[in-house]
């Protein structure tokens, strides 16, 4: 008699164990509803169309990117280099782009303090450029703080950089 309850309870407990332990997959979806929402604007994930680039294509076109002062020939130079600044004080990024076909699209975003979107400007790679430099809007009205501009390339954030507004006798570098 035990040996006929052992069997049974084998019968029926094995097959159970083992669907317990199966891997549990989940269903896709076709509702873009169900993915979490993007963090920053620009990324549209399993999108084909000309804007869409793989992350790695993305970061080799884009090099290079350098906050400062001032733009001289299209790039800043070491001594106009720095991520310090008085409101009013303009606000330069310059990249190198030698490797993004033409017509490729290059987008800045500024933001300020609490994530705050204070800004955007895109432009066009033209063929044969090497660079291209951004100013940050008017910043005049701007208040101290820390703030951040990304830079994207189609639908792929390649950089971002940082830099604060300070006192005038802060700023400079």
């Amino acid at each position: 008699m035990k040996t006929k309850n052992l069997a049974w309870l084998l019968a029926v407990a094995l097959p159970l164990t083992f669907v317990a332990c199966k891997p549990t997959e989940q269903a896709e979806s076709d509702d873009s509803s169900d993915t979490a929402p993007q963090a920053t604007p620009g990324e549209v994930a399993g999108v084909n169309g000309a804007s869409d680039l793989s992350p790695v294509e993305a970061q080799t076109m884009i090099d290079d990117v350098t906050i400062g002062h001032k733009v001289t020939d299209g790039i800043i130079a070491p001594a106009d280099q720095g991520d310090d600044f008085a409101p009013g004080d303009p606000i330069h990024l310059t990249m190198k782009v030698g490797d993004a076909p033409a017509g490729s699209e290059v987008k800045v975003i500024w933001y300020g303090p609490g994530e705050a979107k204070i800004g955007e400007d895109a432009k066009a790679v033209v063929s044969g450029a090497t660079t291209l430099a951004f100013q940050a809007p008017d910043t005049s009205s701007w208040q101290k703080g820390d703030y951040r501009a990304e830079i994207w390339i189609g639908d792929e954030k390649v950089n971002q950089q940082t830099f604060n507004l300070t006192d005038k006798s802060g700023s400079g570098r």
